[in-house]
């Protein structure tokens, strides 16, 4: 759940080596400044964007759907320069230099890490900042009153945004601080990497539940129809979970999500302005597409994944420096070019080919699981009957029957398919989005149903389940060579020659 650029920053301060390390850096002043202008840079094409939707909004009377589209395309562009300022700011500027040799801070366990991260810390205020004009103007409900307060906004995006950096922060901090302080004969073995990062990894997933309920703002939701119909519907496939919460947005936000790998210590989430907006089956309908992302192992899987492709990352860091090198003593390059320097040329390149790599990877990989995640969510509202309609309610409280309890959900059905069709619809309507509108991690609504309503024959629901689970095989087996081989590479005789 934490924001995947957040994530790349997070690789960008510490995944990556800067260059001298270790060594003062001369000009402190002067670095100082360009990240003080890094920083202020992207906080003006924020406050830009954000005043400009706010006008287009004020002249026009209403957010149409060509601005709400501008305003995304903006947002996007918005994150990428936010993070080509870091890097340039970490690997150009020299920042963790200044940081951890000028300022002396190597020695001090945590408050070094977070000098490193200010830089990005403050380019996220400063962006919800600029940005709070449009979203006031572009909020989805009218009677939203915490939209029309920027202290309470900031509060809610820090929350949200912030709050789950501790556990990544405390990973690298327990790995690169306390480990090799204390232990430092460890960081010699070749096991010592993969087995490090995975250990910790397991630890942060495990007490991820524990950090979203101190991060965000939750409620138990409360004894009633709806918090019956929830509990029949887990009872029903076999789901167990700690408590459903209702996450408190201030009516912003309509989305959900579920926290936890631990059947005792789960957590699933539902925004409020998902509850007041939803019909009772609509929201069972999204309550099951969280449950599908578990009985499929998502989470488990996608933190694999951002393990192994710590190993993809360092073996396109060694690539891109040592394609750098070579150009750089190449007869044809000028003692002028940015090769020379070849620092920030670096951190350029690895950071299209890490957007690139999360692009294309990362996000084929998340709609292939979006797309399980839904038909799980249609199966828990569609029923047992072959003819339907008529349809029955299985969850009602016109119908209780715990006998039901089963270890899979019902079959798809076609009525089934149309009320998780129509929470969909209902999501894109309240966000002001086209249901043809793309999302790298999710699709289109309009693909999502379409991929649905083409699942009422069986055959094609056991083959495309088949094609993600290859999926995950191979690309499982790919990223576990890649991280082996990447800390075989950085222990080898051979590496150290290269260098």
């Amino acid at each position: 759940m934490m924001p995947l650029s957040l994530l790349i920053a997070l690789i960008l301060a510490f995944g990556m080596e800067p260059p001298r390390v270790g060594i003062p850096a001369p000009d402190v002043g002067v670095r100082v400044l360009k990240t003080c202008g890094g920083v202020t840079l992207v906080a003006g094409l924020a406050f830009g964007l954000g005043l400009w939707v706010a006008v287009r909004v004020s002249q026009n009377g209403l957010a149409t759907l060509r601005l709400r589209r501008r305003y995304a395309l903006g947002v996007r562009l918005l994150t990428v320069v936010s993070l080509v300022v870091y890097g340039w700011i970490i690997h150009g500027v020299g920042w963790s230099r200044v940081v951890r040799s000028n300022w002396g801070l190597r020695d001090w366990i945590l408050l070094d890490d977070l000098m490193v991260l200010l830089p990005y810390l403050l380019i996220q205020l400063l962006n919800w900042w600029g940005l709070f004009f449009a979203e006031r103007s572009l909020q989805i409900r009218a009677d939203s009153g915490p939209a029309s307060r920027l202290g309470r906004y900031l509060v809610l995006r820090s929350r949200q945004s912030f709050g789950l950096i501790l556990p990544v922060i405390l990973l690298f901090v327990i790995r690169r601080d306390v480990l090799a302080r204390f232990w430092p004969s460890w960081n010699d073995s070749l096991w010592a990497e993969p087995l490090e990062i995975a250990v910790l990894g397991a630890l942060v997933l495990m007490a991820s539940p524990l950090f979203v309920r101190l991060a965000w703002p939750t409620r138990s939701l409360p004894a009633g129809a709806l918090r019956r119909r929830l509990e029949r519907v887990a009872h029903r496939v076999g789901f167990r979970f700690t408590d459903i919460l209702v996450w408190d947005t201030g009516g912003m936000m309509l989305n959900a999500c579920v926290t936890g790998v631990l059947p005792g210590f789960r957590y699933v989430l539902l925004t409020d302005a998902l509850i007041e907006t939803m019909s009772p089956l609509e929201v069972a309908a999204v309550f099951g597409h969280e449950i599908g992302h578990v009985a499929h192992r998502h989470l488990l899987y996608l933190g694999f994944f951002f393990v192994g492709s710590l190993g993809v990352l360092s073996l396109l860091a060694d690539g891109v420096a040592a394609g750098v090198a070579v150009l750089a003593r190449s007869a044809w390059v000028p003692a002028w070019s940015p090769l020379q320097s070849g620092a920030a040329v670096e951190a350029v390149i690895l950071l299209a080919l890490l957007g690139l790599y999360f692009w294309l990877v990362f996000g084929y990989l998340s709609r292939r699981f979006e797309r399980q995640a839904d038909v799980f969510g249609s199966k828990v509202v569609s029923c047992d009957l072959p003819g339907c309609p008529p349809h029955t309610d299985l969850d009602g409280d016109l119908l209780s029957q715990p006998d039901r309890a089963r270890a899979v959900p019902p079959t798809l059905c076609p009525v089934g398919i149309r009320i998780f069709a129509e929470a969909l619809a209902t999501v894109a309507r309240a966000n002001g989005l086209e249901r043809t509108w793309r999302s790298w991690r999710h699709g289109s609504i309009a693909g999502r149903i379409a991929f649905l309503e083409g699942l009422r024959d069986s055959e094609h629901e056991r083959r495309f389940q088949r094609g993600v689970r290859r999926l995950c095989w191979a690309l499982g087996i790919v990223l576990t060579l890649a991280l082996f081989t990447a800390c075989w590479l950085s222990l080898s005789p051979l590496s150290v020659v290269l260098e």
